[in-house]
């Protein structure tokens, strides 16, 4: 048994070691009050070293991810890099635990739920290219009506103009982009909390507490 709990805190470094002693203590208390000493029962009983700990960390990310919308205190500048690994941490759990026949269910429902993932990435990648296509263009133009300006002035202002009105249209609708994406993403995020959520319920993986 000490192998299996030794194991499983060295694939729980992500979390703090008030975390990694919470979940420590919680399966070897567990494992002793089923009477299980031997590594194999414990697998048998709560898979290996490796699929508990991604089960618990998928679900301390998934904790953290909720306790931070309900109090408010997501940060926009880190809630995407929180967001995509609370996506990465649950398909690696729901993989980690399916069977090859287990699998069927759960990689039907991945790739529904992966579908507004490839939209929203889609529609992101569209408009990153209007918005490079912006500044590119208020750039250009900005340095040719500067270097027209001094053979035709008229001609330089109304390239300069352009230029500016492009870079004014670029820093102007960036704060828009970056809303929809960071929001996309956590839209994202947390329809994949809910598919977790339901093939935990239905006992599709890993669920053997």
């Amino acid at each position: 048994m000490h192998e299996y709990i030794d194991e499983l805190k060295s694939h729980l470094t992500e979390l703090t070691a008030e975390e990694q002693l919470d979940v420590i203590n919680f399966y070897t208390e567990y494992l002793a009050d089923a009477g299980i000493e031997t590594y194999a029962a414990a697998v048998d009983k709560l898979g290996t070293p490796v699929q508990l700990a991604r089960k618990v960390l998928a679900d301390y990310s998934i904790k953290a991810s909720q306790t931070m919308d309900d109090t408010g205190a997501q940060t926009q500048s880190k809630q995407p890099q929180r967001d995509v690994r609370t996506i990465w941490l649950i398909i690696l759990a729901i993989l980690s635990f399916a069977t090859p026949v287990g699998l069927i269910i759960p990689a039907i429902l991945i790739t529904i739920f992966v579908v507004p993932f490839s939209i929203i990435f889609s529609i992101v990648v569209t408009i990153a290219a209007f918005f490079l296509g912006l500044l590119l263009m208020g750039v250009i133009l900005i340095g040719a009506g500067g270097y027209i300006i001094f053979t035709s002035f008229w001609a330089g202002v109304l390239v300069l103009g352009i230029g500016f009105t492009a870079l004014g249209l670029f820093l102007l609708l960036l704060p828009i982009f970056h809303w929809l994406t960071v929001n996309g993403i956590h839209l994202v995020s947390q329809l994949f909390q809910k598919l977790y959520n339901f093939l935990n319920e239905k006992n599709h993986f890993g669920k053997r507490v």
